[in-house]
């Protein structure tokens, strides 16, 4: 007959309850931690602002030519001899400023300039590329805005 001391069956449980503990644990399925949506997007952003704006366009030239034209002949209108010669030339020239200034005045349009914090910190602005509110997840491709 075998006797057993109490120090001899406390290890044995001991033991006993680690192989359950190892076990159970390797049964348990593990918690996998959701990894963001554009892990890797070097595309994408969110829009931090957007706003629309008056942009003036080109000017033809068409206003100059026209300004200076009409400035030079009433520049001649004023003054004799020397007087005349300066002031169809200051009249040419102060023409041909307001006329470019009123073409370019007129040919404007509205467009809208949205501001994107890039998915790698920088900030990039896109003109004319519809309109975004503010937070949308967007993603850019071959230089255009898409909403994602």
């Amino acid at each position: 007959m075998k006797f057993s001391t109490p120090f001899q069956s406390s290890s044995r449980k001991s033991a006993l309850l680690i192989a359950a503990f190892v076990t159970s644990m390797a049964a348990a399925p593990m918690a996998v931690q959701a990894q963001p949506r554009d892990h890797g997007c070097r595309d994408c952003g969110t829009v931090i602002s957007s706003r629309t704006v008056e942009q003036a366009q080109k000017a033809s030239g068409l206003g100059a030519v026209g300004g200076a034209v009409v400035g030079g002949l009433l520049g001649n209108q004023v003054g004799s001899g020397g007087g005349r010669t300066l002031a169809t030339v200051a009249g040419a020239a102060a023409g041909g400023y307001a006329g470019n200034s009123i073409e370019r005045s007129r040919n404007t349009k509205m467009v809208t300039e949205t501001r994107v914090r890039m998915s790698n910190g920088s900030i990039r602005t896109f003109t004319n590329q519809g309109s975004y509110r503010k937070g949308a997840q967007v993603r850019v491709d071959n230089g255009r805005l898409e909403r994602r």
